[in-house]
Formats: structure tokens, sequence, C-alpha cells
């Protein structure tokens, strides 16, 4: 469509918030064509004032009487320049079928879900057969988690790809989840295996979940391009697909010690089963295809140095105030995995049950992973119509109920089957917001997809770490009401965490609504920047 003397502003909803913009500037002799653009690591706004200035500058020209011998001279620099600025996807196609990529992505999912279920069914057990050395151990798993996020991950996710960068971290896993069975047949070496296993087991966490994120956004990209539907819409419904697989085969794994133990099975079976899983999850990954960068990624990542890749996760928290509030939707997550691995499984059930071989464990955690399994397909159905922002809330809330529950009804001799199998129902509601809804509010909210799932990862396990240390550290002189015998003989005061969970859950709701908040304005930005210039209709 030719227009003379018009600048024309095209402002498309895209992924992960980025404006894609379209400049032409038209007369009888001479038009700018589409341009191919490349992503900026600036962000919307900034990439809105380059385009601004560039567009500006072309309205100008429109009123000078020699524009058509300034267009022939400039035309040419122009569109390399423009090509720099604007973003990638304006003209975008797919090449894959939407049935592909779903069941591409249902694929990876049922693999990556089997592989990292082995893991958290070994993590709930880690206190439980290991006593205070498992939480050690699990804080051990945590940091280098947290490092591999911070420092590694996202190099290796940019360097490689996303889907060899998962098949990688499964790799690696195997090793966390054997040095439970290397633990258990070798007594003499338990404190060695189960420190060293967790270590490079959280190396592999960061690489996994960082790659994972960044796989799964452009899966929901491919899917909304493929089926014509909204990446919003997309992003949610492939956040529901991955927590209710993921939720659901946890379910299976934490079953099977249970499972095991009740047929006859020792310990050892127990652990060299989850093993053979893992195992068996990270060799299938072959089979699943992967999605090739583009060539204007490739080109960024070219450009980019090992330095800036490696710390661009970190670079983020610091540079987008959006990160530093969404942060706090992660702390009741973390804080409630540890509460409740250290302190439930590890205590309460053995009070409240009598449990001391830990044959409920099993069966207890199964509980959250199957409501969260449940309620991640429930989230993702109505998403559209309450929005990531309630979703989030309720998971907020559930966690701060958990806490609230054990601040009511301290004395662990109270406590039954029935009142347990709340508590983890009410940690599946959360469990399924964060792997649902928030990680689909991450995808959507922030750019770079390796980054901004590196944050979450690098804040989980920070967190996490934090908790861990936290457990194994407040004691108290004498037993009351809150300080609790623990299993090792040592008094903790259980009552600090449960206060911290409370407050981390207050801020978490507040905090998001902050990010929102920093989020709609600059929406809000952009679109005064296309009205600006006249084409305020076409937003």
């Amino acid at each position: 469509k030719r227009k003379k003397h018009h600048l024309h502003l095209c402002t498309i909803d895209l992924p992960l918030t980025t404006c894609f913009n379209c400049i032409r500037t038209m007369d009888t002799t001479q038009e700018y064509e589409e341009m191919s653009p490349m992503e900026s690591t600036d962000g919307p706004i900034e990439t809105t004032k380059l385009v601004r200035s560039k567009a500006v500058t072309a309205a100008e020209q429109l009123h000078d009487p020699n524009q058509e011998a300034h267009e022939r001279e400039r035309v040419g620099d122009d569109e390399n320049i423009l090509s720099d600025i604007l973003t990638t996807g304006a003209s975008h196609s797919s090449p894959y079928r939407p049935n592909f990529v779903l069941h591409n992505f249902i694929l990876l999912s049922v693999l990556f879900s089997a592989n990292h279920g082995a893991v958290v069914s070994c993590l709930s057990l880690s206190t439980a057969k290991l006593g205070d050395l498992g939480n050690w151990q699990s804080s051990v798993l945590y940091l280098f988690y947290t490092l591999s996020a911070l420092f590694g991950a996202t190099y290796v996710v940019k360097s490689m790809g996303p889907r060899r960068t998962i098949t990688i971290g499964m790799w690696i896993y195997c090793v966390y989840v054997a040095c439970f069975a290397i633990a258990t047949i070798f007594p003499t070496v338990k404190k060695a295996a189960a420190l060293t296993g967790a270590a490079v087991g959280g190396i592999g966490g960061g690489f996994l979940w960082t790659a994972q994120g960044s796989y799964f956004a452009r899966a929901a990209e491919e899917y909304a391009v493929a089926s014509s539907s909204s990446l919003e819409n997309s992003t949610a419904f492939f956040g529901g697909i991955f927590a209710g697989i993921y939720l659901t085969e946890e379910v299976a794994m934490r079953l099977l010690s249970t499972v095991m133990l009740r047929w006859g099975f020792s310990w050892i079976a127990v652990f060299v089963g989850y093993t053979m899983v893992a195992i068996g999850a990270a060799f299938l990954m072959i089979f699943v295809p992967n999605y090739p960068i583009s060539e204007v990624e490739k080109r960024r990542n070219d450009s980019q140095s090992t330095f800036y890749k490696a710390t661009v996760t970190f670079r983020l928290f610091l540079s987008d105030p959006k990160m530093k509030y969404m942060a706090a939707l992660i702390a009741p997550f973390s804080l409630v995995s540890v509460f409740v691995a250290s302190f439930v499984n590890g205590e309460v059930v053995r009070v409240a049950l009598s449990d001391s071989n830990s044959t409920y464990i099993g069966l207890l955690t199964s509980i959250s992973a199957a409501v969260g399994g449940g309620m991640s397909i429930v989230f993702g159905l109505v998403s559209g119509k309450i929005g990531n922002g309630s979703i989030l809330v309720i998971g907020t809330s559930s966690f701060f109920a958990i806490a609230v529950l054990f601040l009511t009804n301290p004395n662990l001799e109270n406590w039954n089957i029935y009142s347990l199998a709340l508590v983890y129902v009410l940690q599946g509601i959360g469990r399924a917001t964060f792997e649902g809804a928030l990680k689909a509010e991450f995808a959507l909210v922030f750019q770079d997809k390796e980054a901004a799932f590196g944050n979450i990862s690098m804040q989980n396990g920070i967190l996490t770490s934090i908790g861990y240390v936290l457990a194994s550290s407040i004691h108290c002189p004498k037993e009351g009401t809150y300080c609790v015998e623990f299993s090792d003989h040592r008094l903790h005061n259980v009552l600090v965490f449960e206060l911290l969970i409370v407050a981390c859950s207050v801020i978490a709701v507040t905090g998001y609504h902050r990010a929102k908040s920093l989020y709609n304005r600059e929406r809000e930005e952009i679109e005064m920047e296309a009205r600006l210039l006249g084409e305020d209709h076409l937003l």
C-alpha cells in the first residue's frame, strides 16, 4: 500500500513485551520497504525512543523541498540502521504446524518431568534419610544451582541452544540422584557422596531450568504464530500443560518410594530405581526436535562477549526494576519448599504418624504434586478470564496459610493424617501457580528469555540455600511451644521460619502489583509514541 508523503508506524503485540515496529516513509518515487529487524537488548522503551528518533527525522524530511535528493542519498543507510533498531517478528511466520509444536512440547515435558521427578523425590527424602546432613546437602545443591544460574547457565543456553542444554542438565542431574544410591550402599562415604552429588547436581539444575524457560518461551511463540493466537494465551496454555505434566509425573515418582517399600524392596532398590528413571529420560531426549535460532538471534549472540552472556542474568536483575519486584513472588515458594522438606517431612510426619522409617513421606508429598498437576490445568483454562495476577495471589495465599496453620497449632502431636494432607494440598496449589502462572508471567513481561528464566533459577537458588541454612542454624535454649527437638536431638526454633513465610507472602503480592504497574507504564509509553505519530488506530 503506497501513500504519498505519509509516515506510517505500525505497532504489534509480539513476544516478551517487545514493541515490533515497521517504519515506512513514502512518496511518489521512493518507499521504505519492510526491514529485517534485529532484537534490541535495551527493552521496549529504549527501542521505541530510537524508532521515534528515526521517525521524526523522516517526518522533518517530508517538509524539505529537496526531499527526493536527500532520500536517494540516505535510503541505503537508513535501511541498515532501521534493520538494527527494530525487533523481529513483524513478518514472522512459523514453518511448523500447531500440532507439531504442541506434541513436541508435550514430549519434552514428559521426559523433563520424569528426570526432575526423580530428583525432587530424592530431595524430599534427603532430610528424612540423611538427617542434618540432608539439610546441608540441599543447601549445597541450591548454592551451586544459584552460582550456575548466575554465572554460567545463560552462556551455555545462548551458545548451545535450549534443547541441548536441557539434555546436558538432565545427564548432570543423574549424578545427583545416583549419589543417594551410593550413600545408601556405602555408608562410609555417605557424606562425601551426598555433598559431591549435590554440588554437581546444582550445576546441572542451573542449566536445566534456564534452558527449559527459554525452550518454553520459544515453543509458545511458535505455537502462537502457527495457530494465529495471541502470545499471552499461548504462553498461559503451554504453562498449564507443562505444570500439569510436570506435577503429575512427580506424583508417580514420589509414590514410587512408598509402593516399593510396601512391596518389600529396600531403600537401595528405591534409589537405584530413581537413578534408572533419570538416566532413561535423559537418553530419550535425542528424540525431541530443536527450534533453530533465527539469523537475527545468531548475529546478536555472536556480537555479545562471553562475559556478557555469562552475566546477563545478573545484569537484568540490576537494570530492570520490574525484576526486583517480581523476585518477591519466588520467596514464599522457596521458603515453603524448605519448611515442608526439612520440618514437615523430617519431623512432623515422624512424630504425628509415628513414621520413623519415612514410609508415608512418598504418599504425602505425592498429594502436593497431584493437587499441583490438577490445579495447573484448571489455572491454565481460567487464566484468560481471571488473569495470571489473580492466580498468583491464590498461590501466595496458599503458602501464607501453611505458615498460619503451624502458628496456630504448634503441638506436633495434635497433627494427624488429615491435617497433614491439608498442608500438602495447600503446597500443591501454590506450586501450580509457580510452575505455570509465574513462569508464563516472566515470559510475557521480560524480553530476554534466557536472562528472565535465569533470574528465576538464581533467586530460587539463593532463597532456598538461605532457607536450608536457617533450618539447620536457628536453635533455641530449651524445648517449648515453638522450640522443637528434631531427630538430630537439637532444639530448633520454627517460629522464626513461620513468621518469615508470612512476611514474604505479604510482600510478594505488593511486589507483583508494583512490577505489573511498571510493565503497564512501559506499554502505555509505547502506545503514546505511536499516537504521537498519528497512527493510534493501528495499536
